[in-house]
Order: C-alpha cells, then sequence, then structure tokens
C-alpha cells in the first residue's frame, strides 16, 4: 500500500509540474496542457482503430520475439558445448551488442526495406541477450554432473534437450523476461524510423508531422501503459 502511495504521490507532482510549465508556456504546439493529452487520450481508448495499431504493433513483436527465442536457444546450446561454435558466433553477437539501436535500424531499412526489416531489426536486439543467457546457463552446469550423465549416454542430442536445456533454463527464462519490452521500445522505434503504413511508432510519427502533440503524448501514455503491464505480468512471472 506504502508503494501505491508513494507512486500515486510521484505521478501528481509530475503531472502538476507539466500543467505549470503549459501553462507558462501557453502554447500547445510546443506543450500541450494534461487536460487536453488525457481527453486526446479517452478519444484513442473509444476508437477501434487504436486496439488495431496497438495489435499490429504486439504480434510484429510476438513474431520477432518468438524467432528470435528459438534460433538463440539453439545456438547458445550449441555454444556453450561446442567452443568452435563460440568463436563463430562471438563477432556477430558483440557487434549486435554495441552498435546503436538507431544505426541498426537504418542500416537494415536501407538493405532490406521497410515491412520486413520491423522484424528483423527486433530480432537481432533480442537475439544476443537470450544468446548469452543460454551460453552462459550450459557453461556454469556443474561438471560433475555433466560426466554423470555422460558414463550413461554418449547421444549430445539427448544430452543436449535432456539436461543441458532444462538447467539453463532458468538463465534463458531471466532473458527472456528482459527482452520483452526491450522488444517492444525496439519495434515502436523502427516503425518510427521505417515510417510504416500502421502501427504505434507510424502512430507518434503522424502526429509528430501534423505538429498534433496532444496525439504524441496520448500514445505516449498508452505505450507507457502497456510496458506497466509487461512489467506487471514479468514480475508475476519472476515469482514462479
Amino acid at each position: 500500500m506504502r508503494k501505491i502511495l508513494i507512486g500515486c504521490l510521484s505521478i501528481i507532482i509530475i503531472i502538476s509540474v507539466w500543467q505549470i510549465f503549459a501553462m507558462q508556456i501557453n502554447n500547445s504546439f510546443i506543450l500541450p496542457k494534461p487536460l487536453a493529452v488525457f481527453e486526446t487520450f479517452l478519444e484513442l481508448v473509444k476508437n477501434i482503430s487504436t486496439y488495431e495499431i496497438i495489435f499490429l504493433t504486439l504480434f510484429r513483436l510476438f513474431v520477432a520475439f518468438i524467432s528470435s527465442l528459438v534460433l538463440a536457444v539453439i545456438l547458445g546450446l550449441l555454444a556453450g558445448n561446442y567452443k568452435i561454435v563460440d568463436e563463430f558466433l562471438w563477432p556477430v553477437v558483440s557487434a549486435l551488442r554495441t552498435l546503436p539501436v538507431a544505426s541498426i535500424i537504418i542500416i537494415i531499412i536501407i538493405l532490406i526495406g521497410r515491412n520486413i526489416s520491423l522484424y528483423i531489426i527486433t530480432f537481432l536486439m533480442i537475439f544476443p541477450i537470450i544468446y548469452e543467457a543460454t551460453k552462459q546457463g550450459v557453461l556454469n552446469i556443474d561438471k560433475n554432473l555433466k560426466n554423470a550423465i555422460a558414463l550413461e549416454t554418449h547421444n549430445r542430442f539427448i544430452i543436449i534437450t535432456k539436461l543441458h536445456l532444462p538447467l539453463a533454463f532458468p538463465y534463458i527464462k531471466t532473458a527472456i523476461l528482459q527482452s520483452v519490452g526491450l522488444g517492444f521500445k525496439v519495434i515502436v522505434m523502427a516503425e518510427f524510423i521505417a515510417q510504416t503504413a500502421k502501427g504505434i511508432g507510424r502512430s507518434l510519427l503522424n502526429g509528430s508531422i501534423s505538429i498534433n502533440y496532444e496525439l504524441v503524448f496520448a500514445w505516449t501514455l498508452i505505450i507507457i501503459f502497456i510496458v506497466v503491464v509487461f512489467e506487471f505480468g514479468i514480475n508475476k512471472l519472476k515469482s514462479i
């Protein structure tokens, strides 16, 4: 209860400061007032097309996330067992982890185009996190346990799927929970930069182009709400 009350107080202070600055500027083209933004927010919530836009963005995230998860876990398991795989993938993974997101988005859009690039960009941002977590999960398995299982069977497929994958799962689970929020932010940014026909990022772009900052702020509130829902779900899953 104390945490909720302090959180509400923080929100009230932010809105109050926002209102004060908006009143001083007194120009909705620079900083719209909270009430105007809230009214636009309510209009969006009542509009069915808003949910279609949100669904489309989340669908893109889901496709990219599942694709990245499957490949990252498979390669992570192999890298944890075979050093040559780790050495082969190391330059690619290191590059993806160090390159700025904006640079990757622009490069992929130029090379592939706008539509498919959204999935590729999100895939590339999530992949290194899950790959590294899976690899570390395998490497941190107790050597005595590995040796004991190796005495029972020499079938590498059985060892990897029946032993390494379950034991590495706590690492994979943590990486998955970390990747969801990042993936959502990346897909919205990619939609904005790629100027897709439809999506949350495109809606933000439309608002900025038309200088309708009430719309931009309203969509930002929706994004914050979605991220909060993600974080709530993540915290629940962490306790499982």
